[in-house]
């Protein structure tokens, strides 16, 4: 289900770094969160130079948003987001002041993949 949507200003990302950075945040993905690299999807949206804007001023500004299934504790989403922090930064140089990223939890049985509802997510506290 983990569906990364990264934005860019065109051109910001050649495709090598753009395969780089979906590579890197699909093998992040399945190791944080134990799902197949199958289930992780990532969709790059570039956006045309002066459609970008921080502080309410022209900016390169870098955005990347992960729907996921919610039942994540909190230290996991936020040791995700440090990790994807630092993937994001590193494949686009971007400044700490220009990045925004978020986490969207939407409930396993909100979402389907492969043609089947989305099972919940199954913690290790919550085995045996």
């Amino acid at each position: 289900m983990p569906l990364y949507t990264i934005m860019t200003q065109r051109n910001s990302l050649d495709q090598a770094t753009k395969a780089t950075l979906a590579e890197e945040l699909t093998n992040l993905h399945a190791e944080f969160s134990g799902v197949p690299i199958e289930w992780v999807h990532i969709v790059f949206q570039d956006f045309e130079l002066g459609s970008g804007f921080s502080a309410g001023v022209p900016a390169p500004t870098v955005s990347l948003m992960a729907n996921i299934r919610s039942g994540r504790t909190s230290e996991y989403k936020r040791d995700l987001l440090v990790h994807i922090w630092k993937l994001l930064q590193a494949a686009t140089n971007a400044a700490d002041d220009q990045i925004v990223i978020g986490l969207l939890e939407a409930d396993a049985s909100n979402a389907m993949e492969m043609g089947k509802i989305m099972p919940d997510v199954v913690r290790a506290t919550d085995v045996g």
